[in-house]
């Protein structure tokens, strides 16, 4: 759990980004680091419930299986990618470099996927 915590802090640390929260599937969070006045769990359950949502509209549309999500506000956005029974969503400033947080992103998923 060491490497985990290691990489989502590096990830955490890239330029724009607000928070980033890892939890599996039931929604329990297995780590979180955020710079936001709200609160984690609600944040989390937010997410999650609209993942659910997008997953619902994904399955009625015959379009197969939602493997990423990406949505863009006036102030930023929330990314949000399955890996191996976790989701890890990602918020950022409109302002961020979404290149860098992608790469920041691939080398986190990359990193965890070898971890476990």
């Amino acid at each position: 759990m060491i490497v985990v915590q290691e990489t989502l802090d590096k990830l955490k640390s890239s330029p724009g980004v607000l928070a980033v929260i890892l939890t599996d599937l039931d929604g329990a969070i297995l780590y979180t680091a955020s710079d936001m006045d709200i609160a984690p769990p609600l944040v989390r359950g937010m997410i999650l419930s609209f993942a659910g949502y997008m997953r619902q509209i994904v399955t009625q549309l015959n379009m197969g299986r939602l493997t990423e999500l990406d949505v863009e506000t006036t102030t930023g956005r929330i990314m949000m990618v399955g890996i191996k029974g976790s989701v890890l969503s990602i918020l950022t400033t409109r302002q961020s470099n979404l290149g860098i947080v992608r790469i920041a992103m691939g080398r986190a998923l990359k990193e965890l996927s070898e971890s476990t």
